[in-house]
């Protein structure tokens, strides 16, 4: 009806005619309406349903039962009213109260909230509470006498208007949890029942809302010490379930903040249910760590695009092969880079005379050349050493060819692996959870939905523990330990203590949205489809939830939650991982390091070797040396 108000206010606004027409016109609406509804709308049951029958005029009448004389203002009913059959039968009674005559709801410009007179034209009668099984409700003009709308088929708008009204100018009891994770709670520094105005989140920012629509304001207090030990022998050690306990018990109005709304908590309170999420298995992006399984795991990234077998054959027989056929080929033949002989220095060890002769060259030596330039040409994607001989010029096609395409598919494949291993997960639901015998983190909410639904064993959570405040139980639920945020905190690879640690978590999206918006836990991501849904609420004292829960939904309704939701949803800031084009990090890279610098530690070896170990000269009859030195592809050198 508030929108029906700002409407006509509008509309007034923007018509340029003249004030008497718009107060004809608007007076000509709501008669209409009152005479549609009344056409529209008779009753089907003078005395009621079956299963709520309207009181008669003798039981009215009879003193001994409801007395006619409840009334705390005969000025309500007004000069016109038939006191005596007021409320008898299904009839729209109030239709010539004063109330609904009220001239001001044709004449007052902006209309005033309480124009709303629908229930004006509705049927409703008195009825016995003891013998109604349909709505009834006390009335809030009368002591001891209820009145149903419903027996006579009829919506009770005249709740809902008074409703409305009720709140108005009203002081409400208000204690702030602020929550351990997530983004669409409420959230403090100073933690829960903190007393200042650093209170912020969309919740928050709501119920602001909602207090100056409604019209109300909210003291905020906390909860009373003294029923605390009482709420946690009912429910736990949780400040969330202290608060729920005070909300039903009347010491306060409402708890502000984002409460899973559980089977217990919602058996002995109301809640007005804010939104829902999804809980979802939780695990690592990639399979990084700093242990020695997972260094030793980033390390065979490498050699992943062949199996071993294939590994094998390229350097155990392919590149073996195709160079000792290129030897075959070119030794010996004239130009070649496997000559037969080769000049060398000879000193007399006795003389000491130098001479230059040709000294053969070892077959081994050509073979060992051979093999490296094989491998070589496999690394450096070329087959660079000079080839003289027809037989030799084809073998290198082999080569070339051999060289270009398997290092193409290796290239290809590589790639593939190392951009798509960041969404490789071990498990993709709880079956293989169970099936892997993992360890769960969770907090202590989502870990008694997780098991009432999936039949899980509570051992596999890790414990609440009970050196921080907890009982011991699965999941978390620790006072004062950020039980929602400990669920990421404690996930750990190659988990070495189950006791403390978690191979894999269950959390709600919204858990794992807020720490990504301020790069924590980047390299943690849901996994497979939504295991459950936990609906959010806030808990509302049973005494003031029908006109409370009401107005929340209609500022609900009206998007207000819906808004200050989006301005508060937090942007992802964590590197894109596993997409096109994605970067690689060093973690993944692990292999070809291993490799380049395992070559280069042989090389320095070899140099250490060389010239510490063994000899320049060898110590014989004569010494002799190579006058020539040849380069890596066999080249002479000066």
């Amino acid at each position: 009806m508030m929108k029906m108000t700002k409407s006509f206010h509008l509309w007034f606004l923007l018509a340029l005619s003249s004030e008497g027409k718009y107060q004809q016109h608007h007076r000509s609406l709501i008669q209409d309406a009152a005479e549609t509804s009344n056409d529209s709308l008779p009753p089907k049951k003078p005395s009621g349903d079956d299963r709520c029958p309207c009181l008669s005029f003798d039981t009215l009448q009879d003193d001994n039962s409801l007395p006619l004389e409840p009334y705390t203002d005969f000025s309500y009913l007004g000069s016109n009213m038939n006191v005596s059959m007021y409320g008898v039968g299904c009839e729209a009674h109030d239709e010539i109260t004063p109330a609904c005559s009220d001239d001001q709801c044709s004449t007052q410009v902006p209309l005033p909230a309480d124009c709303d007179k629908f229930w004006c034209a509705r049927s409703w009668c008195f009825v016995d509470p003891s013998n109604c099984k349909l709505l009834h409700t006390p009335s809030i003009y009368f002591t001891d006498r209820y009145f149903s709308y419903a027996t006579c088929g009829q919506i009770d708008s005249f709740t809902l208007s008074e409703r409305k009204k009720a709140i108005k100018d009203k002081t409400y009891q208000v204690a702030l949890n602020s929550n351990s994770g997530g983004w669409r709670g409420s959230y403090n520094p100073e933690g829960s029942f903190a007393v200042n105005n650093r209170w912020s989140g969309p919740i928050v920012d709501f119920l602001r809302t909602s207090a100056l629509e409604g019209g109300f304001t909210m003291n905020i207090t906390r909860p009373p010490e003294w029923i605390r030990e009482d709420a946690k022998k009912f429910f736990g050690s949780s400040s969330f379930d202290y608060c729920v306990y005070a909300v039903s018990l009347g010491y306060l109005d409402f708890c502000l903040a984002a409460y899973t709304i559980t089977n217990k908590r919602a058996a002995v309170a109301n809640f007005f249910e804010t939104t829902s999420t999804g809980v979802y298995l939780v695990s690592f992006v990639d399979v990084g760590g700093t242990s020695w399984s997972s260094f030793i795991r980033s390390a065979k990234t490498i050699f992943q695009p062949f199996t071993w077998g294939a590994w094998a054959m390229i350097f155990f027989f392919v590149i073996p092969i195709l160079s000792l056929l290129m030897l075959m080929h070119e030794h010996g033949a004239p130009g070649s880079a496997y000559p037969l002989t080769a000049p060398a220095l000879v000193v007399g060890q006795q003389t000491k005379l130098h001479k230059v002769a040709q000294k053969h060259v070892p077959v081994t030596t050509h073979v060992l050349t051979s093999l490296y330039m094989g491998i070589l040409s496999f690394f450096q994607q070329s087959y660079d050493q000079s080839v003289v001989t027809v037989g030799g010029k084809i073998n290198l096609l082999a080569i070339s060819s051999f060289v270009l395409l398997v290092l193409a598919v290796y290239t290809a494949n590589l790639a593939a692996i190392l951009t798509q291993d960041a969404q490789n997960v071990p498990v993709s639901d709880i079956a293989g959870v169970v099936k892997a015998g993992y360890r769960i983190c969770a907090e202590r909410k989502v870990a008694e939905l997780i098991m009432s639904l999936y039949d899980i064993d509570p051992n596999r959570f890790v414990p609440d523990p009970i050196e921080l405040g907890g009982d011991g139980g699965p999941g978390f639920n620790c006072p004062g330990c950020a039980a929602r945020s400990r669920v990421f905190d404690f996930m750990k690879l190659d988990n070495s203590d189950p006791s403390l640690y978690c191979d894999i978590g269950i959390a709600s999206e919204e858990d794992l949205e807020v720490l990504h918006g301020s790069t924590q836990h980047c390299n943690k991501t849901q996994i497979g489809k939504v295991l459950a849904y936990e609906s959010i609420g806030i808990p509302v004292f049973s005494g003031v939830s029908p006109e409370l829960i009401s107005f929340f939904h209609e500022m609900k309704n009206e998007g207000i939650l819906n808004r200050v939701s989006s301005e508060s949803f937090p942007d992802n800031s964590c590197p894109e991982t596993g997409g096109e084009g994605s970067s690689l990090n060093v973690e993944q890279m692990t292999g070809i390091w291993i490799i380049v610098f395992g070559f280069a530690l042989v090389g320095v070896w070899a140099r250490l070797y060389k010239k510490h170990i063994t000899p320049v000269w060898k110590e014989t009859k004569r010494r002799e040396r190579w006058l020539e030195r040849y380069d890596q592809w066999g080249n002479p050198t000066a």
